[in-house]
C-alpha cells in the first residue's frame, strides 16, 4: 500500500533539491522533531538536517506529526476546555456571535450549518480571521474586501484569552516550520517572509463534534515511523482501518465512485485537500477522526499522537513549486446518527463522530499575506513549463467565500437548525 506520491514527479521536474533521508513506512505518516526550527540556539547544521526531513514529508506524503514544537500543552488543553464550556452554553448566547455576511465570514456556526461538497458537516464551530482595521487599509492604499474586519471573540474573558494566546502560538509555529520548509527546498530560511507569509491572513477554527448515537468503530494499534526512520508503538496512521475494511467496503466503493445526491455519508468533513498554504491540527486525544488518502486510494488513521500536532500542505505549495509539492486529499470519518437527521430533510449530510464521544478540534491555517501573488517559482519551471497561473490569495480566498454565499442552503429540520452554506475547511 503506497502512501507517497512524490518520487515520480521528482524525476520528471529533474530538480537539483536536497535528497530524500527518511526511510518513511508505506502506512504511517512521518514524526518529525522541529524543536532546531524553534531554537533560537540552534545551529544552521540542526536546522538544515529538519529541512531535509521537511522536504521529504511534503514531497512523499503531504502530512507529517511534528513534535518539539513549543506550543504549550496547558495553553491547547486550557482552549479545549474553555471551547467546551462555551459550547455548552444556551443558542441564544451563541447567536450573539454568529456568523453571517455582515461579521465578515466570522464567528459561530451552529450544527449542521458548514458544508464539504454539498454535504452538511455535523459539528458546530468557531470561525476567527486575522483582524483587518479598515482605516488602516485605506492609509496603505489597499483594497476593502468583504473578508476584512474584526472577529466576534467568544464573550467569556477565560475563552478569548486562551484563544488570542494559542493564536500568537500558532503563529510563531507556522514561521517557524515554513523556515524549514524553505531550507529543505534550498531557498533562503527566511524566503516566505516579508511579501510572501511574513503577515499571515491567517484562519482560526474550534470546532465541536458531539457525541451521537451508534456503534463506535474497532480500533487497533499498529506504528508510526519516526523522523529517523525507527518505528515507535506511540501511534498509529493505519489503525483499525484494516479491521473495518470488510465492515466499509461499500462505503468506501461509495466514496471513491462518488455519492450521490440525498445519499448518508459517515463522515464528518468529506474527502478535500486545503486551499491554503500549511494546515496545524491539535486534537484531543484518544479519538480518531482524520484519515488520510493514500497513492492507491486507501483511507489511512491518523490518530493524534500525545505532544504533536499534525501538519500538512495546501493547494498554494502546488502552485508556488509547480506540482512538486502535492497536497493530499484527506477527510474525517464519522460513525452515528443524531437523532433530529431521521425527521431532517433529505440529505446529502455528513455525519459526526465514530467514537461515541463528543470531541474538540482546533485546527489553524497559516496561509499566506492576503495581498500576496502566489505562482511557480523560476527553480521549480526549469524541466517543465509553468503549470498553474499566478494567484492573488485574497481573491482566491474571496471566490471561494462568494461561492459558498451565492450556494446557501435554506432548509431547516424539526430541531430548528437552518442549514447555510459556507463552506469553510474542517478538521
Amino acid at each position: 500500500m503506497a502512501l507517497f506520491r512524490g518520487s515520480a514527479l521528482r524525476a520528471a521536474l529533474n530538480l537539483r533539491l536536497l535528497p530524500a533521508s527518511l526511510n518513511f513506512s508505506s502506512t504511517s505518516l512521518p514524526l518529525i522533531d522541529v524543536g532546531p526550527l524553534t531554537n533560537s540556539a540552534a545551529s544552521v547544521e540542526e536546522k538544515q538536517a529538519v529541512g531535509r526531513q521537511l522536504h521529504d514529508a511534503c514531497l512523499n506524503v503531504g502530512f507529517f506529526y511534528a513534535q518539539g514544537h513549543g506550543v504549550p500543552a496547558e495553553l491547547t488543553d486550557s482552549v479545549m476546555v474553555e471551547a467546551r464550556k462555551w459550547f455548552a452554553l444556551p443558542e441564544e448566547e451563541k447567536q450573539r456571535i454568529a456568523l453571517s455576511p455582515t461579521s465578515h465570514y466570522r464567528g459561530w456556526q451552529r450544527l449542521g450549518s458548514n458544508v464539504t461538497q454539498g454535504k452538511r458537516d455535523l459539528h458546530e464551530g468557531i470561525d476567527l480571521y486575522r483582524e483587518v482595521d479598515a482605516a488602516e487599509l485605506a492609509a496603505a492604499g489597499l483594497p476593502a474586501s468583504p473578508i476584512h474586519g474584526r472577529n466576534p471573540w467568544p464573550q467569556t474573558p477565560a475563552f478569548q484569552a486562551a484563544l488570542r494566546a494559542y493564536v500568537d502560538e500558532c503563529l510563531g509555529l507556522g514561521a517557524a516550520i515554513l523556515r524549514g520548509i524553505a531550507l529543505g527546498l534550498q531557498l533562503p530560511e527566511t524566503f516566505f517572509e516579508g511579501d510572501m507569509a511574513g503577515d499571515s491572513y491567517w484562519v482560526s477554527r474550534i470546532l465541536y463534534y458531539p457525541s451521537l448515537p451508534g456503534q463506535p468503530a474497532s480500533s487497533s494499534s499498529t506504528t508510526t515511523s519516526s523522523s529517523s526512520g525507527t518505528s515507535s508503538s506511540t501511534s498509529s496512521v493505519l489503525g483499525g482501518a484494516q479491521q473495518r475494511q470488510q465492515q466499509q467496503q461499500q462505503q468506501q466503493q461509495q466514496h471513491a465512485s462518488g455519492s450521490k445526491a440525498g445519499s448518508l455519508e459517515e463522515l464528518s468533513c468529506g474527502e478535500h485537500t486545503d486551499y491554503g498554504l500549511l494546515t496545524l491540527v491539535f486534537a484531543e486525544p484518544g479519538v480518531t477522526a482524520l484519515q488520510v488518502k493514500s497513492a492507491e486510494g486507501q483511507w489511512l488513521d491518523a490518530p493524534p499522537v500525545p505532544g504533536a500536532v499534525v501538519i500538512n500542505i495546501g493547494d498554494m505549495f502546488s502552485v508556488f513549486t509547480n506540482g512538486l509539492y502535492t497536497p493530499t486529499a484527506h477527510r474525517h470519518a464519522v460513525q452515528g446518527l443524531p437523532a433530529c437527521l431521521p425527521a431532517c430533510p433529505p440529505g446529502p449530510y455528513q455525519v459526526v463522530n465514530r467514537s461515541g464521544r463528543d470531541r474538540v478540534s482546533i485546527p489553524f491555517f497559516y496561509e499566506t499575506n492576503f495581498e500576496a501573488v502566489i505562482q511557480p517559482q523560476p527553480q521549480f519551471c526549469v524541466q517543465r513549463p509553468a503549470q498553474f497561473e499566478a494567484v492573488r490569495y485574497g481573491s482566491h480566498l474571496e471566490s471561494k467565500v462568494r461561492g459558498w454565499s451565492s450556494a446557501q442552503l435554506r432548509s431547516r429540520c424539526p430541531c430548528s437548525h437552518v442549514l447555510h452554506n459556507f463552506d469553510f475547511e474542517s478538521k
